[in-house]
C-alpha cells in the first residue's frame, strides 16, 4: 500500500471549517450592513448608506446612552469584585487538600449550570422582602454571582499546572506572602485571570434575563433598554447598536492580544 503523502490535508475538514466560519460571520455581516439602511424597514443589502440610526442611538427616546453607562459600571464593578473573590477561592482550593474540595469547586461554578430565568426568579423573590433596596445593587449582586464561574474556571485551569515550590523559594529568600503573590504567583496566573475577567465582563455587559427581573424605571442596563425599545419599535437602530458592540468586542480582543496574546487566552 502506498503511504499517504506528508503535509497533505483532507478537503473535508477544510470545507467544514469554511462553512462554520460562514455561518458564524454571515449574521454579523447582515447586521452591520443593515445598520446603514436609510429606511425603517430592514433591507439587505441596503440600497443607500445612511447614519441616521446611529444618530438615533443618542436620542432620549431609547435612553441607550444611560443604559450603556449603567451596563459598563455594573460589569466593571462586578468583574473587579469577582477577581478578588475568584482568585482567592482558586488559590485556596488549588494549594490545599481538604475534604469536600470538589464540592466547593462545584459550588463556585454552579451558577454556570443554573438557568438564568430560574436564578433571576429566586433573586426576585429574595429581594422582594427587602424594602428600599435600589435596583442597581440588586443587579450588581446578581451579576457578581453569575459571572464568578468564568473567573474561577479560567484561573483554576492555570493553577492546575502551577509549581507551588516557587512560592516556597520566594519565602526562603525573605519574601512575605503579599510580595510572593504579586511578584511570583500573579505573573504566572495572569493569563487565566485576565481571560476569565474578559469573559465575565462581556457576559455581565450582555446579560438581560437577571437584569430585566431586577430593574426598575430609574435604573436599567443596555440589554433591558434594547428589549423595551423592541416592544414598540423595530428599526435598524438595534442593528446600529449591535454593530458598535461588535466593534467594541473586537477592540477588547485586540487589547487582549496585545497584553497577553490570544494563544495564552485560548489555552485557558
Amino acid at each position: 500500500m502506498r503511504k499517504k503523502e506528508k503535509g497533505r490535508v483532507s478537503p473535508l475538514p477544510v470545507v467544514v471549517t469554511v462553512l462554520a466560519y460562514f455561518f458564524i460571520l454571515l449574521p454579523l455581516v447582515v447586521v452591520i450592513l443593515a445598520s446603514f439602511s436609510p429606511t425603517p424597514v430592514l433591507k439587505f443589502p441596503p440600497e443607500e448608506i445612511s447614519f441616521k440610526w446611529y444618530a438615533n442611538i443618542f436620542s432620549t427616546s431609547g435612553k441607550f446612552v444611560s443604559g450603556f453607562v449603567n451596563s459598563i459600571v455594573i460589569a466593571l464593578v462586578a468583574t473587579v469584585i469577582d477577581i478578588f473573590l475568584g482568585v482567592t477561592a482558586c488559590l485556596s482550593v488549588s494549594k490545599y487538600n481538604f475534604k469536600l474540595k470538589n464540592v466547593l469547586v462545584n459550588f463556585f461554578t454552579s451558577p454556570m449550570f443554573i438557568p438564568s430565568i430560574t436564578f433571576a426568579f429566586v433573586l426576585l423573590q429574595l429581594f422582594s422582602g427587602i424594602k428600599g433596596m435600589p435596583a442597581w445593587s440588586k443587579i450588581l449582586i446578581g451579576h457578581i454571582v453569575i459571572i464568578l464561574p468564568y473567573i474561577v474556571r479560567n484561573t483554576l485551569a492555570i493553577l492546575s499546572s502551577f509549581d507551588w515550590t516557587l512560592e516556597d523559594a520566594a519565602a526562603s529568600l525573605g519574601a512575605g506572602p503579599v510580595t510572593t503573590f504579586f511578584k511570583v504567583t500573579l505573573p504566572v496566573i495572569k493569563p487565566g485571570v485576565m481571560a476569565g475577567a474578559l469573559l465575565a465582563f462581556l457576559y455581565s455587559f450582555d446579560e438581560a434575563v437577571v437584569s430585566s427581573f431586577l430593574t426598575n424605571a430609574k435604573f436599567s442596563t443596555l440589554p433591558v433598554r434594547i428589549l423595551n425599545y423592541m416592544e414598540f419599535s423595530f428599526d435598524p437602530t438595534i442593528a446600529a447598536i449591535s454593530t458598535i458592540l461588535i466593534l467594541g468586542s473586537l477592540a477588547l480582543m485586540l487589547i487582549m492580544e496585545r497584553v497577553v496574546g490570544l494563544d495564552m487566552f485560548l489555552k485557558t
